[in-house]
């Protein structure tokens, strides 16, 4: 039986949930110069020259709690003009973590819930925690999906607008036009 196992990120940093101090756990992650190429790719991005990741790390017996920021120097394309340009990210983080026997009965305890109510909208519910997987947290693919959440899906260059090209402004639409042949023209 073969196993198919997800690509190996570009950036890890494991940290073992033991090794974080209940009192703060200060962690400094940043992709190397050879790691970045690779980063970019990943993203979609046309490149990468910065990516670091400040993290408090706290723990209550297994669970554990980051708090930071992520900041990141890029290139993303235009979706207009296809042109490379400059952005810089500063990302806040908060996550709360638990072992994955924790996470899977906070999820099936609310699956039973939403069997139970109809609509429920809850504001300001908190976000289920994340799994620790083996006692290990990777704060490498944290980063990482951090860093792909904030992107713009559809970078836009500073002061590009989208417009209609000229030639479209004096077509007639499809619909008009079986207008016309339906009624004789």
């Amino acid at each position: 039986m073969t196993h198919d196992h997800p690509p190996a990120l570009p950036l890890r940093h494991p940290i073992r949930v033991e090794a974080i101090r209940p009192r703060g756990t200060e962690v400094v992650i940043r992709a190397e110069s050879e790691q970045l190429p690779a980063i970019a790719t990943l993203l979609g991005l046309v490149s990468i020259e910065a990516l670091e990741a400040r993290y408090t790390l706290t723990r209550n017996g297994e669970r554990a709690k980051l708090d930071g920021r992520i900041t990141a120097r890029l290139h993303q394309a235009c979706v207009v003009t296809l042109d490379p340009f400059p952005v810089q990210l500063d990302v806040p983080v908060q996550l709360d973590f638990a072992p994955e026997e924790d996470v899977a009965a906070f999820a099936r305890r609310n699956d039973r819930d939403d069997a139970e109510i109809d609509i429920e909208v809850l504001l300001n519910e908190d976000d289920p925690p994340e799994p620790i997987v083996d006692g290990v947290i990777d704060l490498g693919g944290i980063t990482l999906e951090f860093l792909a959440l904030a992107l713009d899906p559809y970078p836009r260059k500073p002061g590009v607008s989208f417009e209609a090209s000229a030639g479209d402004t004096g077509t007639e639409s499809p619909f008009a036009a079986l207008a016309k042949l339906k009624r004789g023209d």
